[in-house]
C-alpha cells in the first residue's frame, strides 16, 4: 500500500523555500515558530500590510492546474486533509483497513519534512529524545516503519542544494517533473500549512480539493478555520475602529 501527501506550500513560491528571489525578496522573511492561530491567521495581516505598503502584488499560488491527472489511484483511494502535516504521521494502512506500513511514502512539498539536523544530528538521537511527531519531522515516523521515502519539490524551486536540505533518514529527493510517480496510491493527504501559505489563497485551497477525482473528507481531529478571515479586510477594519476612536477621543 502506498501514501501520497502534498502540502499546500508545493504551490507557494518563496524565496526562503529556494524560490526565485523577486523584487521583494526581504518580504518573505516569515520564521515560523509553531503551527498556532498566531502564526495560521493573525499574524498574515502585518505580511500583508508589508505588500501592499510596498506597492507589491500580493503573492499567489501557480502550478495547481491539472496536478491531479498524473497519479493513479486505487478504487479504494480517499483523500484526508487538514491544516498541519504532522497528521501525516498518524496515518497508516489501518485507516483502509490494511495492516503493518506503507510501502513507500511521496511527498510533494517546499520541504522534506524528514527530520532536520538543525534540531537532532540523527534518527537515532530523535528517537531518544521523545520529540514527538511534528510537521518537519513526520516522514521519520514512516521510515521506521520501514517504509520507502520519496520527496518531489515544485519547479520553482532552483536547486536542491539548500542549508537546511539534510533529512535525518534515507529519502529520495529531487525537483519534480510532472511524471507519474509509479504506484497506484491508497490514501492521499492534503495539508493546508496555514503558517506558510496565507489565507489570501484559502480558495484556491478549497478548488484544489474539489479538482482531486476521489472521494475527501477534513482529518477527523483537525481543527480550524477554512477559509481564513481575509488580512486586508481585518487591517481596513482596523485603521477605520482607530480612525473613529481618534476622533472620538478629540471631540
Amino acid at each position: 500500500m502506498h501514501l501520497l501527501v502534498v502540502d499546500w506550500d508545493y504551490f507557494f513560491p518563496t524565496p526562503d523555500a529556494g524560490g526565485p528571489p523577486g523584487d521583494h525578496p526581504e518580504l518573505y522573511g516569515w520564521p515560523v515558530a509553531g503551527e498556532d492561530e498566531f502564526h495560521t491567521e493573525v499574524i498574515w495581516e502585518k505580511r500583508a500590510t508589508g505588500f501592499t505598503e510596498a506597492a507589491a502584488e500580493l503573492p499567489g499560488v501557480q502550478g495547481t492546474e491539472g496536478f491531479w491527472d498524473r497519479f493513479t489511484f486505487t478504487d479504494r483511494s480517499v483523500l484526508v486533509f487538514a491544516d498541519s502535516n504532522a497528521w501525516a504521521g498518524q496515518l497508516w494502512p489501518s485507516i483502509l483497513g490494511g495492516d503493518g506500513a506503507w510501502q513507500s511514502v511521496h511527498l510533494y512539498d517546499a520541504h522534506h519534512d524528514a527530520g532536520y539536523r538543525v534540531n537532532h544530528e540523527s534518527f537515532e538521537a530523535w528517537k531518544q529524545s521523545g520529540d514527538g511527531i511534528r510537521c518537519e519531522n513526520w516522514m521519520l515516523a514512516h521510515h521506521w516503519g520501514g517504509a520507502e521515502l520519496h520527496v518531489r519539490f515544485p519547479p520553482w524551486r532552483q536547486s536542491l542544494e539548500h542549508p537546511t536540505e539534510h533529512p535525518l533518514v534515507p529519502v529520495t529527493m529531487r525537483i519534480d517533473d510532472g511524471t507519474n510517480p509509479g504506484p497506484a496510491f491508497d490514501l492521499v493527504f492534503v495539508c493546508r500549512s496555514g503558517a506558510w501559505v496565507p489565507p489570501w489563497c484559502d480558495a484556491d485551497f478549497s478548488a484544489f480539493l474539489e479538482a482531486a477525482p476521489i472521494p475527501r473528507a477534513v482529518h477527523p481531529q483537525n481543527k480550524w478555520v477554512h477559509p481564513r478571515p481575509d488580512p486586508l479586510r481585518m487591517a481596513d477594519l482596523k485603521r477605520d475602529l482607530y480612525r473613529r476612536a481618534r476622533a472620538v477621543a478629540d471631540g
